[in-house]
């Protein structure tokens, strides 16, 4: 059950720090104090998305945390499976920072929203004002059929099963879509590959080709140049190696007489070396640099045809064309592999269908079975909320297979004698659709054992008579698990164990929520207030403490 909750700079309200009780809790005020408020704020603990929008203070972080007593609700498992410190209390918490960032806490181990709504879904069930109208969808249908069947047991094994289904399937889909696609391209690539292959390109092949073009077309200019450049270093006349010897004799004979000549004097020699080498390589390479037409031909028609494929592939380097002629290797082969591949993927879709069909039908066998049970249940409990005459009738009818199963199901309704049962959207008043909606919601928080359950104005459209036996249906509900109720209705807000008032008050120029536990005295007050006006009558006030009385 929730024992506490705190809740800072949320909306309007400020902060607020509540400790709760068990079984039923009425909470009432004025239109707009900020009743529904206090649920938004608990839904951010159940995993509800949030923004910056909610912060009252834009320059403060949004705080909000539920306390919930678990020691007997055999959860344990959830715990260990996300590696949470486990004990007879369990804290969540949300926090909303000023630049829109959320942090979600299991007892104070950060977690994502998908756990924090995980463990919240077997602690609470909020049921909001406009939920009503879910009781029109199938998806909420559904939902209420499993979950007093099994727990939802046999439709979570079906939704695992179909999602194995349909993402086998989509797998199936793509790999026929891309091996249509590549039969298509097959040609066209085998010749690219060919063309390409026939070439035998190698990495870095291009610029060494065009290092060599430029040799080949400038021979005559570059073997002068070289000859020249011989002739200076080692020529008959003079050369630049004769005066360098010149040099190195002359220091040798200075360094006796002068030490620092013998520095320069090994300079010199070392320099000459690399001079002498030098020359032999200019030497050995103007020998070697002939005119050859025939080769300069065959180079620049290899060029040509590798810039031809460069622009034909639009890339820029052999490599890339390299990288284009590998990756239509890999592809060709993965379309001769592809036959092989479908038919392991579609023997794996069999027997995923199989089991999908097994699943749906034991899914079917369960909605079949429990509308026995919940057809006349739900009939008799309108009966006690003053609809004798109702009739409930849940049909499970067999459609295309989808997400929620292979049912249609409906909810045949009347609340007149003789009438015949029609779609329950179509034929309830607000205040039917608001019982109807109420037996469904305290059956399924019986058969899913949850600790806790808050009702949102459940009593939206009924008065009176009706509205007590409702509130009586609401407080048998408590004696089974904890009930919060938000309601307008002095016939329900009359039983309560503990009555909460929230009202509104304006601090340092901001409105505000307040909130405050009411005495005996206080409620039979507030009561009174519900009956009449804000200053009852003795009237008022006597049926107030009758009704107080009566709980």
């Amino acid at each position: 059950m929730l024992t506490r909750l705190y809740i800072r700079n949320y909306a309007i309200i400020s902060e607020l720090d509540l400790d709760l009780a068990e079984g039923l809790t009425i909470i009432t005020g004025e239109t707009g104090a900020g009743k529904s408020i206090l649920l938004g704020a608990l839904s951010l603990v159940l995993g509800k998305r949030a923004d910056t929008s909610v912060l009252q203070n834009e320059a403060d972080k949004c705080i909000v945390e539920a306390e919930f007593a678990i020691r007997h609700l055999g959860i344990q498992n959830f715990f260990v499976e996300n590696d949470l410190d486990h004990g007879p209390v369990a804290i969540l918490r949300r926090e909303i920072t000023p630049q829109g960032k959320s942090r979600a806490f299991i007892n104070d181990t950060p977690v994502n929203l998908n756990q924090l709504r995980d463990l919240a879904s077997q602690l609470i069930d909020i049921h909001s004002q406009h939920e009503i109208l879910t009781l029109k969808t199938d998806e909420f249908r559904c939902r209420f059929l499993d979950s007093c069947a099994d727990g939802n047991k046999r439709f979570d094994h079906y939704a695992e099963a179909y999602s194995k289904w349909n993402k086998l399937k989509k797998q199936v889909e793509k790999l026929r879509e891309n091996q249509q696609q590549a039969t298509a391209e097959e040609d066209y690539m085998r010749f690219q590959l060919g063309e390409l292959e026939s070439v035998n390109l190698r990495e870095g092949e291009l610029d060494e080709i065009r290092t060599r073009l430029s040799t080949l077309e400038n021979a005559e200019e570059i073997r002068m140049s070289l000859t020249a450049l011989s002739e200076a270093f080692q020529g008959a006349d003079g050369s630049l190696l004769d005066g360098l010897r010149n040099v190195e004799q002359e220091l040798s004979r200075l360094a006796r007489k002068f030490p620092l000549a013998g520095e320069w004097f090994q300079r010199v020699k070392a320099a000459l070396i690399d001079l002498d080498d030098l020359a032999e390589d200019i030497d050995k390479q103007a020998d070697s640099i002939t005119e050859d037409p025939e080769e300069l031909l065959r180079l620049q028609q290899r060029v040509d045809e590798i810039l031809r494929l460069l622009t034909k592939h639009r890339k820029q380097t052999d490599a890339e064309l390299i990288q284009l002629q590998e990756e239509l290797a890999q592809r060709l082969q993965s379309l001769s592999n592809a036959d092989e591949q479908l038919i392991l993927l579609n023997a794996e879709l069999e027997t995923a269908e199989a089991e999908l069909t097994k699943a749906a039908n034991a899914l079917s066998s369960s909605r079949l079975e429990i509308t026995k049970q919940l057809s006349p249940k739900l009939t008799t409990a309108l009966s006690v909320l003053g609809m004798p005459d109702a009739q409930v009738s849940i049909q499970v009818e067999k459609t295309d297979r989808g997400a929620l199963g292979q049912d249609d199901i409906h909810f045949g309704f009347t609340s007149n004698k003789g009438q015949p049962l029609q779609e329950v959207a179509k034929v309830a008043s607000g205040g039917e659709l608001s019982r109807l909606m109420l037996v469904v919601k305290s059956e399924m928080a019986r058969k899913a054992q949850l600790p806790t359950i808050i009702f949102d104005e459940i009593d939206t459209g009924v008065s009176g008579e009706v509205a007590g036996k409702m509130g009586e249906k609401i407080r048998e509900l408590s004696t089974h698990m904890q009930v919060f109720c938000i309601t307008h209705l002095p016939q329900i807000a009359s039983k309560a164990d503990e009555h909460l008032f929230v009202f509104k008050e304006t601090e340092s120029g901001r409105t505000v929520t307040r909130l405050r536990k009411l005495e005996r005295s206080e409620r039979i007050l507030e009561v009174a207030k519900m009956l009449s006006t804000a200053n009852p009558t003795e009237a008022a006030l006597a049926h107030a403490t009758n009704l107080v009385n009566e709980k």
